[in-house]
């Protein structure tokens, strides 16, 4: 009699092999799908900034500072705060709300040289070419500090793509647009106790902005309300050399001038304070 027991063995080692392959082609498919969801959750968009209108092909030095760090470092009350820390830039902004003098400088032009510097907007002229001096200022006002998606300067005359003038700097502000609806609000108050010959006074000042955009579709939009009410302090003191007073008995005699000397040593009387300015 011809025995049937291995043909019985095989068959339960290839039932054993099939059961034991099942779970792998189903570890296999588990890994698979995490794998993929893996993938899917490690996906990352990224999203650039928009580019500066300035020449980066050239060989000169250019310093920015993006809106973030303006946010975060900077207590700005206009455009010109902006450049508050950028180097070898000054802005002559002798107090909050002076924007007549507010003359950009640099180490290749002083304060009075206000054509040597130009300041851009998104490649739009802000700077004020009539004059130069102290009261051709640029427009700082078209720019609000909560519009600034970055600042970029160019030193020195090193492209023919701008005039002569930029022969201390280039400013640019790179404004931005909503992707969503905003809303802004920012109330500032600031003061500060003068103390100099003879003059003893508290000066203060506060700003209230407002500001709404919006994207609708390929449409965006942007309002911005700022009123700024300053009292500077005195920038000028009004003086007579002692040698070119006469002594004069008509009129009513007056007190109160503080003796003292000029830049060149010659004695000089300092009669009081003028050149205050309250700017709305």
């Amino acid at each position: 009699m011809k025995s049937s027991t291995p043909t019985i063995f095989r068959r339960s080692v290839l039932i054993i092999a099939l059961s034991a392959a099942f779970p792998a082609f189903a570890d296999d498919n588990n890994n698979n799908e995490q794998d993929a969801q893996k993938a899917k959750a490690e996906r990352v968009v990224i999203k650039g900034d928009k580019p500066t209108t300035l020449p980066t092909e050239i060989p000169t030095t250019i310093e920015g500072i993006n809106a973030k760090a303006i946010e975060t470092t900077i207590n700005a009350l206009d455009a010109e705060d902006a450049l508050k820390y950028l180097p070898s830039l000054l802005v002559r902004k002798r107090y909050d709300g002076d924007y007549n003098h507010a003359v950009l400088a640099t180490r290749a032009s002083g304060t009075g040289n206000s054509a040597r510097s130009m300041v851009y907007a998104d490649g739009i002229l802000l700077s004020n070419l009539l004059g130069n001096g102290a009261s051709f200022t640029p427009r700082w006002g078209l720019v609000t500090p909560e519009e600034i998606q970055r600042v970029d300067v160019l030193y020195g005359p090193f492209s023919a793509a701008y005039a002569g003038n930029s022969v201390g700097a280039v400013v640019d502000y790179v404004t931005r647009m909503p992707e969503k609806f905003e809303a802004h609000i920012k109330l500032a108050g600031f003061t500060e106790n003068f103390n100099e010959v003879a003059t003893d006074k508290r000066y203060s000042g506060h700003q209230l902005s407002a500001s709404l955009g919006n994207k609708q579709g390929a449409f965006s939009w942007w309002v911005n309300l700022n009123r700024m009410d300053s009292d500077s302090h005195p920038l000028v003191f009004t003086n007579k050399l002692l040698t070119a007073g006469t002594v004069s008995t008509a009129g009513k005699p007056v007190t109160g001038a503080v003796a003292g000397r000029n830049p060149q040593g010659l004695d000089w009387w300092l009669i009081g304070a003028t050149a205050q300015y309250h700017t709305i």
